[in-house]
C-alpha cells in the first residue's frame, strides 16, 4: 500500500495503473476494510474454516464503502 497526499499525487505517480484507480481512498476508509474481522481473527484456530463467512462481512464492507468495481473482485488478473 502506497499512501499520497491527493488524489493527484496518486495519478502523477511513475507506476500508475490507471485500471487501479478504483483502489484509490482515503486511510480512514483502508482502516474501516482493514479493521474488520478478517483480518483480526487470523490467528483464530478455525480461522481457515470460517473463511467463507469472514469474507462475506469483507464484501460488505466493500460494498459500504461504495467499493464494487473489478478492482475489489477476487480473482481478478
Amino acid at each position: 500500500m502506497n499512501l499520497f497526499r491527493s488524489e493527484e499525487h496518486v495519478r502523477n505517480w511513475t507506476q500508475y495503473d490507471p485500471e487501479s484507480a478504483d483502489g484509490t481512498m482515503p486511510l480512514r476508509d483502508y482502516a474501516t476494510l482493514f479493521s474488520g474481522r478478517m483480518f483480526r481473527e487470523r490467528l483464530a484456530p478455525d480461522y481457515l474454516l470460517r473463511i467463507p463467512e469472514l469474507a462475506r462481512e469483507w464484501v460488505g464492507i466493500l460494498i459500504n464503502l461504495g467499493k464494487t468495481g473489478p478492482f475489489w473482485r477476487f480473482g481478478r488478473g
